[in-house]
């Protein structure tokens, strides 16, 4: 008799385990059905935390930065006497060819970049030097590729030798302005690479000795410059992923 009791005692113990097992892992639920706010409460505390961000990458889709500082290097072609020759001597300048380099400092205020530039192009017979304002725009619409402009103002002077062959002790002083166009590719957030093809108007006040006569001769000449120009540009300050 003991152990039919023993049994049967054992036997109603479980089954109340079991049916409050049950009931605990049901979700309270309001008279309609859904969660109560507890349960809710409590799914939404459970909830997986998000991922924490992926490292951005140092590559972008358009130029930025304040700082531009900018190397330049490319070839060109000058006819000093292009538009107008010095007179007083039997032959005109010859049209030379040659290397072009120089440098730019400026400020990129978005798609409008404004520089101090020089650049010098080393020909067979004398140099000719290039100082004054750089103004690029930089159309950043397009991604990756920017068509872009560039605009010069700059004074201007040979030095170490003479366009003529028979003006001896020269010198000169002048100016003029380069329109040029192309694009400007970003390379890494603080790196750009441009090329653009470039054609200055330059005038000059030549002076020198007529190497015949010994003469001092004076006079002003007009002509045009044309290059390929390269750039490799450092960008700084406000550059930022996208």
């Amino acid at each position: 008799m003991m152990k039919h009791l023993v049994l049967v005692a054992f036997t109603t113990l479980c089954l109340a385990s079991s049916g409050l097992a049950q009931e605990s892992s049901v979700q309270p639920q309001s008279e309609y059905g859904t969660p109560t706010p507890d349960a809710q409460t409590s799914m939404t505390m459970a909830a997986p935390a998000p991922a924490p961000d992926e490292k951005r990458s140092i590559y972008y889709k358009r130029v930025k930065g304040l700082l531009w500082l900018e190397g330049i290097a490319g070839v060109s072609s000058y006819d000093p006497d292009r538009f107008g020759s010095f007179s007083g001597l039997p032959a005109g300048a010859v049209k030379q060819r040659g290397p072009e380099f120089g440098g730019m400092a400026g400020l990129g205020l978005g798609g409008l970049i404004l520089g101090a530039v020089y650049r010098q192009a080393n020909y067979d017979t004398f140099k000719l030097m290039k100082v004054g304002l750089d103004i690029q725009g930089v159309f950043r619409y397009m991604p990756f590729v920017h068509p872009m402009i560039r605009i010069d103002v700059f004074y201007a002077r040979t030095f170490d030798g003479s366009p003529y062959a028979l003006l001896e002790n020269a010198s000169s002083n002048g100016g003029g302005f380069t329109l040029g166009g192309g694009v400007r590719i970003p390379i890494v957030r603080w790196m750009s690479f441009s090329a653009t093809f470039d054609w200055s108007f330059i005038g000059l006040r030549m002076s020198g000795d007529d190497s015949r006569t010994g003469e001092g001769l004076r006079n002003g000449i007009t002509g045009q410059q044309f290059g390929g120009t390269f750039t490799l540009t450092f960008h700084f300050i406000g550059v930022r992923n996208e």
